[in-house]
């Protein structure tokens, strides 16, 4: 680990004393004054590191500060890391990329246009959540491409878990949830290649509440964020654990495992929830009126590709199965 990085860790772990420069020099190995200079570099980065003559260093609001440099030395898989402070989208900035064969990770302190599934958007305040896309060419095809959302979703969640000690669930196909709100957007895209039929780029855009933020009003009751968890983490702790779980589930693909984490981290299976789709509605003869209150159905077990199978409880196809694919489908629970 570099000098830098040290000093920060030591300073984390220390957080609210000041530690001396001569304790940071011992535990490094070097002189004092090559703690000074390396403090004022991590300063212009940006870390908030406060000095006091004759009494040492502190770290203040270590979590709210992301550095390219912590990405670049913790993250194990190889690839090419950019820290921005604001974009509209950090998907958008991925789109952007000519080059993807070695994987990219863009990572933004603040979104003013993020987005969703169904064009949604999602909240984005600078300084409180992960905003993060990772982009790839596969080297695999569309089946198995089609599984790249649900490998995310356990990837967060195992990430999440990891640095915070919080357990999170999955709400199908790409929502993270805690305490019945939801904590994490998953937004997956891809760009093929229709001359030769194959998969060019797949875009994986992640947002992440991390730290309680002011939110307008109508998203207090929906908005979760990692508060009080059993354990400290920063918002680079978190960006690393995300990407290693992601690039680790990708590279050692194992789909039956995968599923299982997935399907144990779902808070639907078993559950009645309301289907939001004109299509289907349609198909069961409803009402443009039923339509819009959803069709009641009974969320039963995801498929050997992530589709959601359900069981219909109303209208003419009541007590039939039918599998749900991702698509312009939204499903939510009946006691949300």
């Amino acid at each position: 680990m570099s000098t830098k990085l040290t000093i920060l860790q030591v300073l984390s772990e220390n957080s609210g004393r000041y530690v001396s420069g001569q304790e940071l020099a011992d535990i490094l190995g070097i002189s004092r004054n090559s703690v000074w200079k390396a403090a004022n570099k991590l300063k212009k980065q940006g870390y908030n590191i406060e000095s006091m003559s004759g009494t040492g260093y502190r770290l203040i609001n270590s979590g709210d500060i992301l550095s390219e440099d912590y990405l670049r030395e913790n993250i194990s898989h190889p690839c090419r890391i950019q820290v921005l402070e604001k974009v509209d989208s950090t998907n958008n900035v991925a789109k952007t990329l000519s080059d993807c064969s070695t994987p990219r990770i863009i990572i933004s302190n603040e979104q003013t246009g993020g987005r969703g599934r169904l064009g949604r958007g999602f909240y984005s305040p600078a300084g409180t959540g992960l905003y993060m896309t990772i982009t790839f060419k596969p080297s695999f095809g569309l089946d198995r491409a089609m599984l790249t959302t649900a490998s995310a979703a356990v990837a967060v969640c195992r990430a999440i878990e990891k640095v915070s000690g919080l357990r999170p669930n999955i709400k199908w196909v790409n929502d993270i949830y805690l305490g019945g709100k939801k904590l994490c957007g998953i937004l997956t895209e891809a760009e093929s290649n229709f001359e030769t039929g194959t998969i060019e780029k797949i875009i994986v855009g992640v947002g992440v509440n991390c730290f309680p933020a002011s939110v307008p009003e109508e998203l207090t009751d929906i908005m979760a964020f990692m508060e009080n968890p059993p354990r400290e983490f920063s918002r680079n702790q978190l960006a690393v654990a995300i990407a290693n779980e992601f690039f680790s589930t990708i590279d050692h693909f194992d789909k039956p495992a995968m599923l299982r984490d997935y399907k144990s981290r779902s808070f639907i299976l078993g559950q009645q929830i309301r289907i939001f789709n004109p299509a289907v509605a349609r198909s069961m003869g409803l009402s443009p009126q039923k339509e819009k209150e959803g069709i009641k159905a009974r969320a039963i077990d995801i498929d050997e590709n992530g589709g959601l199978v359900v069981e219909f409880l109303e209208g003419r196809r009541s007590r039939q199965m039918e599998t749900l694919t991702t698509g312009e489908i939204t499903i939510r629970k009946i006691d949300d």
